[in-house]
């Protein structure tokens, strides 16, 4: 007479196995997932991060060409700083020019400055080969006064070699300094955003008087 043969009863361990990798698995992914996100927003603001800081640097070297092509047509007229801002140029106790120096780095403030001319490029475009601002950066330009040559006495002598009023031989070009100035400019830009902004702030030393 066969035994018949009873069978075993199963556990569940397999499952039980089973289910716990499953769950391993989906919690990798699950982190996988987040990091891989994050990663992306963080590229995301240096990139945008980096483009505000480009904007404000090219904003800057505009307000220096500005100066420059000043000299080059000025005619005998220095370009000299007032309250108004009249030339683009405000005096550096002007409250407009305070203003925009202090104001929130996370504000794009506009309030006196010179926007980049759209006509040359306009960085809110899409059809430019360059990557797209969220507004077109600006600058504003302070006077801080002539640089006086040394021991004349006054603030900010920059080592120039000529008298105070010194412009030059026979009204040819100058042997000497014709009217050395100093000039703060205050660039702003944005990135990608309008939340990401960025100053960059120099100061330029230039003829101003041709």
């Amino acid at each position: 007479m066969n035994r018949m043969t009873m069978p075993r009863r199963q556990r569940g361990v397999a499952l039980v196995i089973g289910l716990i990798f499953l769950v391993l698995v989906s919690l990798i992914a699950t982190v996988g997932m987040r990091q891989s996100v994050t990663q992306e927003r963080m590229a995301g603001g240096l990139r945008n991060e980096s483009l505000a800081r480009s904007g404000a640097e090219t904003a800057n070297r505009a307000g220096e060409r500005t100066i420059y092509d000043w000299y080059l047509v000025s005619n005998g007229t220095v370009l000299a700083g007032n309250l108004a801002g009249n030339d683009g140029v405000f005096r550096k106790d002007a409250a407009v020019a305070r203003a925009f120096r202090e104001a929130s780095p996370a504000d794009f403030f506009t309030t006196g400055a010179t926007p980049l001319s759209p006509s040359q490029v306009d960085y809110g475009a899409t059809t430019q080969y360059t990557a797209r601002l969220a507004e077109q950066p600006v600058f504003l330009t302070e006077d801080l006064g002539r640089v006086r040559p040394q021991g004349a006495g006054a603030a900010m002598e920059g080592g120039a070699t000529g008298t105070e009023n010194y412009e030059g031989t026979g009204g040819g070009s100058p042997a000497g300094n014709s009217d050395l100035r100093m000039y703060r400019i205050t660039a702003r830009a944005t990135g990608g955003l309008e939340t990401v902004v960025r100053t960059v702030e120099t100061t330029y030393t230039a003829r101003s008087k041709g």
